[in-house]
């Protein structure tokens, strides 16, 4: 399966922030991502008795428990996310984490044989650490996913993805977001993005 090749850089954005404490707290970073890697695949095995509303139920609270949204927003904008009202921030979050949400239970909408695999972490700079992963399919070449992450009040959460261990998400991101920002503003970044979310769901 290489979904991910496609969609990888469109998705994983929750509004971790606004997420309530979990069970998963103070774990290591192989462990939150065995768990995030665990409600994935049985996101996907839900399938079409789940629905696209049952996915994305599921995935909310799994993707808000492993990601560090303010982050990879403050990332994502560069210097323009500081200048932010705090509830504007907060109108971008909601939008990020409903399009991603969107984005997970349609891309990820059945299963067919394929496993997660988590391999050790090995340090990053500024003392993040980078979990290596692979989707593997049932027949075919895994795609390698790896997280960065950093720990915040002692929770390790992921602050960026790389695909094939060398294409940053949060980089594609800024190039992407960062230009609609520029020209349209943050009203015009929100509403592609719900517009996006919206289609998402058919």
């Amino acid at each position: 399966m290489r979904w991910f090749i496609a969609v990888s850089m469109m998705a994983l954005f929750l509004c971790v922030g606004m997420a309530e404490p979990s069970a998963a707290q103070g774990a290591g970073p192989e462990a939150v991502i065995r768990t995030f890697s665990d409600r994935l695949l049985e996101s996907m095995k839900g399938g079409a008795k789940l629905g696209f509303k049952g996915r994305a139920e599921k995935m909310r609270p799994a993707v808000a428990d492993a990601y560090d949204m303010a982050s990879m927003t403050k990332s994502t904008l560069g210097t323009a996310a500081t200048k932010l009202a705090p509830e504007d921030a907060a109108k971008l979050a909601e939008a990020y984490s409903n399009f991603s949400v969107a984005t997970y239970a349609a891309q990820f909408n059945e299963w067919s044989g394929e496993r997660f695999e988590v391999g050790e972490q090995r340090p990053s700079a500024g003392g993040a650490v980078v979990v290596p992963s692979w989707l593997v399919p049932k027949n075919g070449d895994p795609t390698q996913i790896d997280y960065v992450m950093r720990q915040d009040q002692g929770q390790w959460r992921i602050v960026d993805v790389l695909f094939e261990g060398t294409v940053s998400q949060v980089a594609v991101r800024r190039s992407e977001f960062g230009s609609i920002f520029r020209s349209k503003g943050l009203g015009g970044l929100i509403d592609i993005l719900e517009k996006q979310t919206a289609a998402l769901d058919r």
